[in-house]
């Protein structure tokens, strides 16, 4: 009998591989745009426009925003998040600005100072209405 394909659970692991890396003992200043993903490790003071991956690796450092379909923070963040599908903010991550996004994962351990919005594809916030009661939730909690 087959395996069951493994459900692929990190983003980097569903997304491929990483095209173009700014590495760790480089300092970039300027705008980044294209189409690939791209994983900052070193220092960039700039703004990113992507069409896949963003990542800032552990020990990496931006100031600027990210307009990018998938971001992964590791590292450390000055800066915006914008129309992100998915964002994901690992334990070592230090992030100082507000993050626009459909879903966000946040890792304990990380750091953010901001605010989150997390948007329905057209640009809404998402909120939901509880449907039990009060009295439903306080006879369901002594259970």
């Amino acid at each position: 009998m087959p395996k069951k394909e493994e459900k692929q659970r990190r983003l980097e692991d569903r997304i491929g591989p990483i095209e173009s890396v700014i590495g760790d003992n480089t300092t970039f200043k300027g705008k980044i745009s294209g189409h690939d993903s791209v994983q900052i490790s070193g220092h960039l003071k700039g703004d990113i426009k992507r069409e896949q991956l963003v990542k800032i690796a552990e020990g990496g450092k931006m100031k600027g925003m990210i307009e990018s379909p998938y971001v992964i923070i590791e590292g450390e963040l000055n800066g915006n998040v914008e129309s992100a599908d998915y964002v994901e903010i690992r334990p070592e991550a230090h992030v100082v600005g507000n993050i626009n996004s459909m879903n966000v994962a946040i890792a304990e351990g990380s750091f953010i100072q901001g605010e989150i919005k997390t948007l329905d594809r057209e640009g809404r916030p998402i909120s939901f209405i509880e449907k039990r009661g009060i009295k439903e939730q306080l006879v369901g909690s002594e259970e």
